[in-house]
Parts: structure tokens; C-alpha cells; sequence
């Protein structure tokens, strides 16, 4: 593959590519048996680019035939993995899985398999300095021209026109190169985490020959963003000094205006190549989100859990009450809660702890009631210690013992109130 004129150079995070030769060769130690498998019908060549179906020519190097192969023949290869090929007869052997029966090293250590632009062959593996395979999800990444025609991308495996992409950084093209030819290309950006592979787009339109302004798919910042060919010419953009081809206006800068009208019937091609950023619609998929992104009170910005249960969207922690502190440690915030500001159903008082609910507890309203509490230094009410238990000495209110209870009460006991009894009641 030539390349015509000057090689550009490498762009903002030399993510900017040239492509390497697409029509490649490459040598190997035909005399190692650890590169060539009698036994598997294999050959060892460590990150290849070869394709299932992919036409080569064989030549020994000046050295002896491999065992099975002839030298100056054409053959075409399966794709074992990404470092073992086989070869077959012909194509259709070759996409069966029917190998050569390859059954003794040659000699020599310059053993050669060429791929060509022969008419033939159709798919190429696309690299970029010196092997490193061009990592592209879309078509459009790529910059392709073919005898001075830049190309046009298809985000198919079966192109009509110019050429499509595959898994594996393979290069489609709908007719096969010729050896006269020439072919050069690079690739506009690896698909790094952080491109936004959206925006390597491609729109085309076809001139009718009065019409000057044609509306972008996708709204762009300047000319800077977009290359436009006519019929495969590059043209050469407006800038605030002169008027040339074309330019961009019109409302988010959606519209292509040409200095003239392109030529009835001419395709018209234009790739967007730039980053839109936050000022654009390209910023994507935050939240669901597009455009000029913004928090909004909805978005969850701090995760609180109860239980393994989240609570939900939370903005602002409010600390009730006073003496509660937080103390930031990292990406953690330390929170002491000192009490008293909240509804509960345990109070504090000056004798210990008091509930105002019977469902949290014996259901007192004050710990200085007569009737029942549990206060080590008296005995009034109900009172545990050392293996007693104590009661008070009258019994104040109505009171029922049923058939299924007991009641105890042990020395002068003074009833104060009714005392119903069904079940047993022993006073002593």
C-alpha cells in the first residue's frame, strides 16, 4: 500500500494513525520445528494478520520446501487463532477447515506468505505502527482513499460501494484491489474509553445542482468538525479571511452552505470527525441524559442504606437536635448523634429510662410512679435483686387475678382498691 504526498502527523493524544501496508509479507523459520507443526499441519507466527480465506503466496527463501508445500505457490489460510495459521488448496477448502497435510520442516530461515492487492482478496487486517491493530467500533473511523477517491464507509460486512468493517479490525472492501492500485488510509481515533465514538458519523447528499445548503444529521461547533468531499475531492473549507467551499451556519450550526452549488447528480460526502463537548448535544448516556448536563435535586449524590435497604434520592443530611457532630475522613463523614431532638419512644430522666409506649416496653408514663417501677434504692413497685423479687405493700386501684394466673404477695399487705380473684391468690 503507497502512500501519496506527506504523512500527516500525530494528533492530540497521537490518536491519529496511519495506517500500515495492508498488502503485507511476512518471514519465518521454515527449519523450526517450533514453527512448523508436521504433526498439527500448523505454522507459528505470533500476532499475524491473517484471515480465514485469505490468499498468500508461499516462497521458501532461498531454502528448502516445507514438506507439503511448493515454492512460488498460492495457497490460502485458516485462521487458528491469533498466532497459529493452517493452509489449503483453495478457498473453499480453506473456509472448511480442509488443511494442507504438512509432514517435514524445510531448511532456511527466510520462508515468506504474502498477501496482495491480486484481485482476490477483499479483507485486510487494518494496523497502525508497525503491527498494533486499529481498535474501531464504526467504519467512519477510518480514512480511506483508493487510487486518489476517498472512499466511502458502510457499517456493514457486505459493502455495495467503498468498504465496511468486521470484528477483529478487518477491512471490507466491495470490489477487490487490483496490483496496480494504490491505497493508503489512517485511522481517526482508537476507541479509547473516553471518545465518543457517536460522533464519527457520515452524511451524504446528492447535489442537484442549485441547491446550497444541505442540513447536518448532527449539529456541529465549526468547520473544524467536518470533511467534505465531492465526489471524493476534498474540499477546502471558509475561514474568517476567506471564502472558499464551504462553511457552517444556521441555528446549532446544522447546516452545510457551499459557496455554489455542487454540480447536479455529484455525492457529496461529508464525515464529522470532531469531539462535541458540553456545548453540543454529544455529551451521552449520563442519567439518560443528553446535552449541556446538569444535576438536577433527583440525581443520587449520597447512597444511604438502612438494613441493605437504600432509602432513596438524598441531597442534605439535617442533624436534629443539638450536640451532633460529622467529621470528614476521606470519602467518609464520622457522625456522632447526641439525642434528645427526635420523637421516640424512650425518654430520658433524672432516675434512668421511662417509655411512653407499652408496645417498646412496661409501658410507664413516669419512673415516679407508685404503682410500678424498678428503683434499686426502694421498694416500691416491682423491685428484682439478689434473687428476689420484691412488691409494694398495698395495692392501690381494681385488680383481677384470672383462673389462668397466680398472685403472691408476702407480708402485711394493705388492698386499697377491689381485688377480684378467679385464680389463686396467696397472701402470707
Amino acid at each position: 500500500m503507497a502512500y501519496l504526498g506527506n504523512r500527516n502527523a500525530a494528533g492530540e493524544n497521537n490518536s491519529f494513525k496511519i495506517l500500515d501496508d495492508l498488502a503485507f509479507t511476512t518471514t519465518f523459520n521454515g527449519a523450526s520445528s517450533a514453527i512448523v507443526n508436521h504433526t498439527a499441519d500448523t505454522i507459528t507466527i505470533n500476532n499475524h494478520r491473517f484471515l480465514t480465506g485469505s490468499r498468500v503466496t508461499y516462497t521458501n527463501g532461498g531454502g528448502g520446501n516445507i514438506t507439503g508445500l511448493t515454492n512460488g505457490t498460492v495457497y490460502f489460510t485458516i485462521k487458528i487463532d491469533h498466532n497459529t495459521i493452517k493452509l489449503a488448496t483453495n478457498a473453499s477448502n480453506a473456509n472448511s477447515g480442509t488443511a494442507i497435510n504438512i509432514t517435514g520442516t524445510g531448511t532456511g530461515i527466510s520462508h515468506t506468505l504474502s498477501v496482495a492487492f491480486d484481485g482476490v482478496n477483499t479483507k485486510f487486517v487494518a494496523t497502525h505502527s508497525g503491527g498494533t491493530k486499529a481498535q474501531m467500533t464504526r467504519s467512519a473511523q477510518l480514512f480511506l482513499s483508493h487510487n486518489g477517491v476517498i472512499q466511502r464507509p458502510h457499517d456493514t460486512t457486505t459493502p455495495g460501494n467503498g468498504y465496511g468493517t468486521d470484528v477483529g479490525s478487518v477491512i471490507i472492501f466491495a470490489a477487490a484491489p487490483s496490483s496496480s492500485d494504490v491505497i493508503f488510509g489512517n485511522l481517526v481515533a482508537n476507541n479509547f474509553p473516553t471518545f465518543d465514538v457517536t460522533d464519527n458519523k457520515v452524511d451524504t447528499f446528492t447535489a442537484d445542482g442549485s441547491t446550497t445548503i444541505f442540513t447536518l444529521s448532527r449539529a456541529v461547533v465549526n468547520n473544524d468538525n467536518i470533511l467534505v468531499a465531492l465526489d471524493g475531492v476534498i474540499q477546502y473549507p471558509s475561514d474568517s479571511q476567506n471564502t472558499r467551499s464551504y462553511n457552517v451556519t444556521g441555528t446549532g450550526s446544522n447546516s452545510l452552505v457551499f459557496a455554489s452549488a455542487p454540480a447536479q447528480g455529484t455525492v457529496i460526502h461529508v464525515r464529522h470527525i470532531g469531539f462535541a463537548g458540553a456545548v453540543t448535544n454529544g455529551v451521552t448516556s449520563f442519567y439518560g441524559r443528553s446535552g449541556s448536563i446538569e444535576l438536577t435535586a433527583s440525581d443520587p449524590i449520597v447512597g444511604i442504606q438502612s438494613g441493605s435497604v437504600a432509602i432513596g434520592t438524598v441531597r442534605t443530611l439535617n442533624f436534629v437536635g443539638a450536640g451532633n457532630t460529622f467529621k470528614k475522613t476521606g470519602n467518609t463523614i464520622d457522625i456522632s448523634i447526641a439525642g434528645g431532638g427526635g420523637s421516640s419512644s424512650f425518654t430520658t430522666s433524672v432516675t434512668g429510662i421511662q417509655t411512653t409506649s407499652a408496645i417498646v416496653g412496661v409501658g410507664t408514663t413516669s419512673t415516679d410512679d407508685a404503682d410500678l417501677q424498678g428503683i434499686g434504692n426502694s421498694a416500691r413497685g416491682l423491685y428484682v435483686s439478689n434473687g428476689m423479687i420484691l412488691y409494694d405493700n398495698a395495692i392501690n386501684g381494681s385488680h383481677y387475678i384470672g383462673t389462668s394466673m397466680n398472685g403472691l404477695m408476702a407480708g402485711p399487705v394493705s388492698v386499697n382498691g377491689v381485688l377480684s380473684v378467679d385464680g389463686n391468690f396467696v397472701v402470707v
